[in-house]
């Protein structure tokens, strides 16, 4: 067993986790922080674990895009483990006083408790078992980070913990976890494309963000790049609505044209000009408030991000878990426009093309794929948006004002190409 010392576990061992919180931790442990290594922990399958382990946990990130690109050996990782596997080891993990940190990429959809294998469940366990050690552990309090794109998302976790211990009948953990352990929010930004083989280099984008909510774990990483505020919402929904928003718009519009990769999308010139007014004529004015952000500046280097030709991004990818993901990336900055009486056509477009994608495409990739497909492919078209985007998938329903709207594009949609859609 190697013998670093494991200041962080971190949930979800896939590409995104290994090209950026395990780059910046990295840097910790280059500035002297040999305290800091991670156990990282795959949460469905073994593969990438198994696989990574074999290489002693060490892999490289390619940061690259037109200008060429930077290369760097990755070694923050010791531990990969698999959690129903590695169960115990985990437990010691989580009651070691070496540890700081519990930082999760576990995707939208992971946040549910549905079961003793879900993900409160799973880390209500490693809380449950420090707070039995805690007499042994000189300083228990940790910090559990979620980096998923959500609002509030560590807010959420922690709801989400305090609700499995109330489940559990455990007041006294629960009061432990409510004073003694810190859920900061964040907001994690950086173009990952899924790879096959934990064993493949990584490429990514140069562009690297994480935004963490005023934390003492800022004494450790903001010398890496991490940035601090008081306040991670402003970060967080511009974010998701101007980057992921566009990226799950983007996605759907290519699996209807046939496009593979969404640097190819966002460059058509069919395509381009609606993103850019998208951003600029509605998503803009849901954001009520910037934290300081210059929208117009944020707004074109997301453009030219995801015009990075070096990444291959597939629009597959990016396409899967949309009743879990449209919720926050569109839906609820409709709702805001909505609020205002703002005129939304081209997130009215960005819906419509969603659900046209539902009724046509044969490779759907979404918890809910057999209940929304089944709906997609009823004939009427207002029937189709006002059953999918009334079902209690989305705990925000959009607002109907904008249902009819939504349902004249799906109906177009069935005898006009997406492009030729958004090139009106």
């Amino acid at each position: 067993m190697s013998q670093e010392k494991i200041g962080v576990i971190h949930l979800g061992l896939g590409a995104f986790h290994r090209a950026h919180q395990a780059v910046f931790i990295n840097q910790a442990i280059q500035n002297g922080h040999n305290d800091m290594y991670i156990a990282a922990v795959s949460m469905r399958k073994s593969d990438v674990a198994d696989s990574l382990a074999k290489r002693d946990c060490k892999y490289a990130v390619v940061a690259a895009d037109g200008n060429g690109e930077v290369r760097t050996e990755i070694t923050a990782i010791s531990e990969a483990l698999f959690y129903p596997r590695d169960y115990h080891r985990l437990l010691e993990l989580a009651t070691s006083p070496d540890l700081k940190l519990i930082t999760l990429t576990v995707t939208e959809k992971a946040y549910r408790s549905d079961g003793p294998q879900s993900l409160p469940e799973r880390l209500t366990d490693l809380l449950i078992a420090r707070f039995d050690a805690k007499s042994q552990i000189p300083n228990p309090s940790i910090a559990v980070i979620s980096c998923d794109n959500m609002p509030n998302n560590s807010h959420l976790l922690k709801q989400l913990v305090l609700e499995t211990l109330d489940a559990r009948s455990l007041p006294e953990v629960r009061a432990w976890v409510t004073k003694g352990i810190r859920f900061p929010n964040s907001m994690i930004d950086r173009i990952v494309p899924a790879i096959t083989d934990a064993n493949l280099t990584i490429v990514t984008e140069p562009f690297s963000q994480w935004v963490i909510e005023d934390d003492p774990i800022k004494e450790i990483l903001a010398p890496t790049g991490v940035q601090f505020v008081p306040d991670v919402k402003p970060y967080e929904i511009a974010k998701i609505r101007l980057f992921n928003g566009i990226h799950s718009t983007l996605a759907y519009l290519s699996e209807l044209c046939g496009i593979e990769y969404v640097s190819d999308a966002i460059t058509n010139p069919k395509v381009a000009p609606f993103i850019k007014a998208m951003q600029e004529d509605e998503v803009f004015k849901s954001i009520t408030k910037t934290g300081g952000i210059d929208l117009e500046s944020y707004a074109k280097t997301i453009r030219e991000r995801i015009a990075n030709p070096t990444l291959k991004h597939r629009a597959e990818q990016i396409a899967m878990d949309g009743s879990q993901k449209l919720q926050q990336r569109i839906i609820d900055g409709m709702n805001v426009l909505a609020e205002h009486q703002i005129p939304a056509p081209k997130l009215c477009l960005a819906m419509a093309i969603w659900l046209r994608y539902l009724g046509v495409s044969d490779r759907v990739n979404d918890p809910m794929a057999k209940v929304i497909t089944q709906l997609a492919k009823e004939p009427d078209a207002l029937e189709v948006t006002t059953l999918i985007l009334s079902l209690d998938l989305f705990p925000r329903k959009l607002n109907p004002i904008y249902f009819p709207q939504i349902a004249t594009y799906v109906e177009e949609l069935k005898t006009t190409s997406a492009l030729d859609m958004v090139a009106k």
